[in-house]
């Protein structure tokens, strides 16, 4: 487990942190600023570099409902 799971992206960091939940957390942070948490690590990683793509401009796709 990393803390500074993008390697290309030092600022991305993702820790362990007590967040109110009964279980401790995955806590993702972009130059220490609060993004997310998620409940596993490699949720959490997921959430980083799906927030880092977003953040470099990528295309985002979002379900329309009917």
């Amino acid at each position: 487990m990393s803390v500074h799971p993008i390697k290309s992206d030092q600022r991305w960091t993702v820790t362990r942190e007590f967040c109110g939940e009964k279980t401790v957390q995955f806590v993702i942070r972009f130059c220490g600023d609060w993004i997310d948490k998620r409940s596993s690590y490699p949720a959490a990683v997921l959430r980083a570099v799906g927030a880092k793509a977003a953040r470099d401009g990528a295309l985002i796709v979002e379900a329309i409902s009917a």
